[in-house]
């Protein structure tokens, strides 16, 4: 099928020879049917590398999740929520991030059990099973990995948005 070309090979390397996550933006001509292609690949490398690394950091259990972005979503919204001193319930939490509310309590229910979020009354927190070993080179590692997309971001000729004088 003509969609999945290989456009790489006329310059006489592929995209497998280092990896598909480790190609350097300059060496990366995305198709021009793409709009922002550039941009948007860098941010879904963003993506990508956080869900991987939040993946790792909590083991294999909470990436097992049929769903996990659901179940990585719900537990986001319960920790900052807890981070904010304002436990929540699963119908806010639903509301807010426009979920079904069965889906919500089922996501809850597993979290709880495996041990990681605890219920308050009818709201919910995060427990101390989120201080997982070596939290800060972690976490400083993810921030690393925000920089350097943002950096990269910056440095690509197209700007993703338009400019100031359109917005007026």
């Amino acid at each position: 099928m003509d969609i999945h070309k290989d456009h790489s090979s006329s310059r006489g390397h592929s995209h497998r020879d280092r990896g598909t996550d480790f190609l350097l933006v300059q060496d990366v001509h995305p198709p021009p049917r793409i709009e922002l292609a550039r941009e948007r690949m860098l941010l879904c490398r963003l993506y990508l590398g956080l869900i991987r690394s939040i993946n790792e950091d909590y083991g294999a259990a909470f990436a097992a999740q049929n769903d996990s972005s659901t179940f990585r979503t719900i537990g986001m919204y319960v920790f900052l929520r807890t981070v904010m001193c304002s436990p929540v319930g699963a119908s806010k939490i639903a509301s807010a991030l426009k979920l079904p509310r069965v889906t919500v309590v089922r996501r809850l229910q597993e979290m709880v059990k495996q041990g990681y979020v605890e219920r308050l009354g009818n709201a919910y927190v995060v427990t101390d099973k989120v201080n997982i070993p070596d939290l800060k080179n972690k976490l400083q590692k993810r921030i690393d990995m925000i920089v350097d997309a943002a950096k990269k971001l910056s440095e690509v000729n197209t700007p993703p948005w338009p400019a100031d004088d359109t917005l007026k």
